[in-house]
């Protein structure tokens, strides 16, 4: 199948993919533009040990937040970021820390690499670097707040008796599985290690911090330019419990990098929400009053402070995409009549762009010009089409919500 064809199939569907973005690019170049600025930023800040400031865009459904965040990703590839592209549900809520990461780390795209990104990052300790030892000095060092198991594991890698099972495990783990203290212990032993690093149980939740604190400098050290989250759909908070929707700002904010005392290094993160959220859900509900004040209630008084800068950045610092001009429209058409044509072998009959109003979305004029294709070339039938706008649904459904990960030992993480 040629790309051509790919990319006509993919917008037929409404959900485009790398060559349908790679073949229409973008029009959003405010939003690019910064988007390049935050990965030089992300680059250089992480030997600063701070953070690049996220993004949040805005639109409706079918303006084309998938397609951007699609073009993003392809921008962030090609400049050696790995790519973590993921879409918020009720197997990966936005209030779930350890879900989030699981889900992130599952998800990446390594540039020029098919294998799973823990394996391909982990595969290029197989010996000592420069990179390697200074990212084994900071592990080890107070400023960097991680238990010792982290530098003990990064230790074992470039060991010979460190075999590929082993490598493997630490891969898993990092990643997100469990992996006993007792077996670390057992390896660091074998190399006479043990009393290097002492190992002592860790909170699940701090284990979980410390995974996402850590695994950006692991993945700058392997060569990498650093980490890029791309979190799609955002707007399903809104679904949520007020409960959880204030945990939800909360980590929307730790992942934008909006708190200066608690950074990860080497990641950029870029949101993508509904442009009616901040007023059917933020103002309407008052979560703008009511989410960090039911977090402090609770003694979640840092999630609290979270939850007030990502409610700021949602109602004062998203950037809307574009509405559709006619220029726009009239040159999308014709680079989508185009490949059209060279998909199928068939001169597609020239169309008008068609009424434009400010309720009609891009997915609706692409999907309206790809069907009248469609039925003339099949049927030789050129129909009117009618488009139909589907509204946001925000209503609370306890039933999309997963329980929150209990602080607490974790019981594969002790002696």
């Amino acid at each position: 199948m040629s790309d051509e064809r790919r990319a006509i199939e993919a917008l037929r569907a409404g959900v485009p993919n790398r060559v349908a973005i790679r073949l229409l690019g973008t029009a959003e170049t405010t939003i690019s533009e910064r988007f390049v600025e935050n990965l030089q930023c992300c680059k250089t800040q992480l030997n600063e040990g701070g953070q690049a400031t996220g993004q949040v865009i805005a639109g409706g459904f079918g303006t084309g937040k998938s397609h951007l965040l699609g073009y993003l990703q392809y921008v962030a590839l090609k400049e050696n970021f790995i790519v973590s592209w993921v879409v918020i549900s009720k197997e990966t809520p936005l209030f779930d820390l350890g879900k989030l990461y699981v889900s992130a780390i599952r998800n990446a795209t390594v540039p020029k690499h098919n294998d799973d990104a823990m394996t391909a990052v982990l595969s290029k300790f197989g010996s000592k670097s420069d990179a390697y030892d200074e990212l084994l000095r900071w592990a080890e060092s107070v400023e960097s707040g991680l238990s010792p198991l982290f530098a003990g594991l990064l230790y074992l890698l470039p060991h010979p008796n460190t075999y590929p099972e082993r490598v493997q495990q630490i891969a898993r783990f990092f990643a997100g599985d469990k992996l006993s203290l007792a077996t670390v212990r057992q390896w660091l032993r074998e190399v006479d290690a043990v009393k290097r690093f002492l190992l002592t149980p860790i909170k699940h939740q701090d284990l979980i911090e410390q995974r996402v604190c850590f695994v950006p400098r692991l993945i700058a050290a392997a060569g990498y330019s650093g980490w890029v989250l791309l979190l799609d759909e955002v707007e399903l908070i809104g679904r949520y419990s007020r409960l959880q929707r204030a945990r939800s700002y909360a980590e929307l904010a730790r992942w934008l990098g909006l708190d200066v005392e608690e950074r990860a290094s080497g990641v950029m993160t870029v949101a993508a929400i509904t442009d009616d959220f901040t007023s059917e859900v933020i103002r309407n509900r008052r979560d703008d009053e009511h989410a960090p004040k039911i977090l402090s209630d609770k003694n979640e008084r840092k999630a609290a402070e979270r939850a007030r800068l990502g409610i700021t950045t949602l109602m004062e610092q998203q950037v809307l995409l574009q509405t559709p001009t006619a220029e726009l429209l009239q040159d999308s058409l014709n680079k989508i009549r185009g490949f059209y044509s060279a998909a199928y072998g068939w001169d597609a009959t020239a169309v008008t762009v068609g009424d434009i109003t400010t309720t009609k979305s891009m997915r609706q004029y692409i999907k309206s010009w790809i069907t009248r294709w469609d039925l003339d070339r099949l049927y030789g039938i050129r129909p009117e089409i009618e488009t139909v706008d589907i509204a946001s649904d925000y209503e609370e459904n306890k039933d999309i919500e997963q329980a929150t990960a209990k602080n607490g030992d974790d019981p594969d993480n002790d002696s």
